[in-house]
C-alpha cells in the first residue's frame, strides 16, 4: 500500500479567490443571508449551495451550517446522541467540540492526549469502560492526525 504525505503547512491557508470574494459580496448586499424571504419556487442561494454541493458529492441531500460547531451537533443527532448520553471527545481541541455535545444535551468525557498531541489510546480504554460512552467525537487539532490503525 503506497501512502500519501501530506506536505503543505497547515498554518498558511489559501486566499479565496476573486470571483468568490466578489459572489459573497453580492449575495450580501442582497440581504437574503439565509433561506427565508422567497418568493414561490424561487432557488435562493443556499438552496443553490446544498443541492449543488449534494450533486458533487454524490449525496442526495446537503445542509448548509452557520459554523462547525452547528455542523458537529448536526451530526451528532444524526448519530443518535441522546440527551445524557456520555460522548468521548479528545480534549486537545476547540471549545465548539464539547460545546456541541453540550448543546444536544449530551456529556462530554474529555481523552487526555499523548506526546504527540495525539488522543491517548490508553486513556480512551479506560474511559469507555468507565463512562460506558458508546460514541467518539474525534478532531483533529492543527494537523496532528493520530494512526488509528
Amino acid at each position: 500500500m503506497t501512502q500519501t504525505v501530506f506536505r503543505k503547512p497547515f498554518t498558511q491557508q489559501e486566499g479565496i479567490p476573486e470571483a468568490g470574494i466578489k459572489r459573497a459580496v453580492e449575495i450580501m448586499q442582497t440581504g437574503r443571508l439565509h433561506r427565508y424571504n422567497l418568493l414561490p419556487d424561487e432557488v435562493g442561494d443556499v438552496a443553490a449551495l446544498e443541492m449543488e454541493y449534494a450533486k458533487w458529492q454524490g449525496a442526495a441531500y446537503c445542509v448548509a451550517c452557520t459554523s462547525g460547531g452547528y455542523a458537529i451537533q448536526l451530526g451528532l443527532r444524526i448519530c443518535g446522541v441522546k440527551p445524557g448520553d456520555k460522548v468521548l471527545a479528545n480534549a486537545y481541541t476547540l471549545a465548539p467540540v464539547p460545546g456541541a455535545i453540550h448543546n444536544v444535551g449530551a456529556v462530554p468525557v474529555l481523552v487526555d492526549i499523548d506526546e504527540n498531541y495525539h488522543i491517548d489510546c490508553d486513556d480512551l480504554d479506560v474511559k469507555a469502560a468507565a463512562s460506558g460512552a458508546k460514541h467518539l467525537l474525534l478532531s483533529y487539532m492543527r494537523g496532528h492526525i493520530p494512526d488509528m490503525d
